[in-house]
């Protein structure tokens, strides 16, 4: 069973996004039953969510990370054309831990970010959620 304490004390929420502390309290212990989840860097307005299992259909879950939580593609792995772009501007080497973020990403797809997140769950098992 996850600790929700310290998600009760930091009133975690994406307000801006109409999430309530009890939205994110009940989609982490859906996570938790469906997956198996531990969380870590606990704010006011992020968690992040280690999950010990994950579905064969990581899209799925992507889009629903991204139903709930929109920055994460938003501002987060949907701009990752934009980074791209400025380094190859600046000559900059694509590392091996972002190669292998963009493998089988067709960057062209509207929905690259979805792609790209279901990479990082795939390689890392986890997402990191913040509202803003």
């Amino acid at each position: 069973m996850i600790n929700l304490e310290v998600i009760k004390h930091y009133q975690t929420n994406g307000i801006n996004c109409d999430v309530t502390t009890k939205d994110v309290i009940n989609k982490l212990q859906d996570w938790d039953r469906r997956f198996g989840v531990t969380i870590s860097d606990v704010e006011h307005d992020q968690v992040t969510v280690y999950f010990q299992t994950l579905p064969d259909n990581l899209q799925e879950l992507a889009i629903e990370i991204y139903d709930f939580c929109p920055d994460v593609i938003d501002q987060g792995y949907g701009c990752m054309d934009d980074m791209l772009s400025m380094m190859s501007e600046s000559s900059q080497e694509i590392n091996e831990e972002i190669r292998a973020l963009l493998e089988g990403v067709d960057m062209d797809n509207p929905d690259f970010g979805l792609q790209i997140l279901a990479n990082v769950l795939k390689i890392e098992q986890k997402v990191s959620l913040w509202w803003d």
